[in-house]
């Protein structure tokens, strides 16, 4: 493996397809009743400036694309296919906060997050923010919540921005103590390998200049 293509992604581009994903390594744990923490911080000043529609961050990231799940064909970034079932949270540009449940088909769960920070999340005018999601399986504190909250800034200690959660069984995930997590940016226009011969298609399309840089992308499994 050539020197380039060992490197570890520090940004999403969009060149390919409106399309760009990074996954982290696999973690695994015994214990069912801890969950997930993710933290990411990002910089969109040239992300949604330049067509991008929306960003993601995926937990519990299973299968891959093939077979009509939902694509008849592969879509790979850095070497590795889309996930095809998952559970997170994607941000668009205005600040709206969405939750999505990927099942392997083409209609995921979504769900709207109300912000209950109190304050208003605007990319445009805070474009560095960190992330944090807190993922709880079926048992814990945490069992059956997915919740997130957004920071001015480059870490945790920055104002919030952005708070919320959803709660249910549909929100929660049967505890497999193997946890994998994607961070993803998409834009208009990607077309899928169902329209191409189920094989993807990677060429410029809206949004060739969106770029999103990301640091202290990180996954901690933990208790409490």
């Amino acid at each position: 493996m050539s020197a380039l293509h060992s490197r570890k992604p520090t940004q999403l581009s969009l060149a390919i397809n409106d399309l760009d994903f990074v996954y982290l390594p696999t973690r695994t744990s015994t214990d069912a009743a801890r969950h997930c923490e993710v933290v990411c911080t990002v910089d969109c000043s040239w992300f949604y400036s330049k067509g991008a529609n929306h960003m993601v961050f995926a937990l519990d990231c299973t299968g891959g694309q093939g077979s009509y799940n939902p694509h008849c064909g592969p879509v790979l970034r850095h070497g590795q296919n889309l996930l095809a079932e998952a559970r997170g949270f994607i941000v668009f540009a205005d600040g709206a906060v969405m939750a999505e449940r990927w099942n392997g088909t083409a209609m995921p769960s979504l769900v709207a997050v109300a912000n209950t920070s109190g304050a208003t999340l605007d990319p445009a005018q805070t474009p560095v923010f960190t992330v944090r999601i807190l993922a709880g399986y079926r048992a814990g504190p945490l069992a059956d919540t997915l919740r997130i909250t957004i920071h001015q800034g480059i870490s945790l200690l920055g104002p919030v921005l952005f708070e919320g959660e959803v709660t249910g069984s549909g929100w929660g995930w049967d505890w497999t103590g193997s946890h994998r997590v994607a961070l993803a940016g998409i834009g208009p226009h990607f077309v899928t390998p169902n329209d191409t011969g189920c094989v993807e298609e990677r060429v410029p399309r809206d949004a060739p200049e969106a770029v999103l840089p990301f640091t202290h992308f990180k996954l901690r499994i933990a208790k409490g």
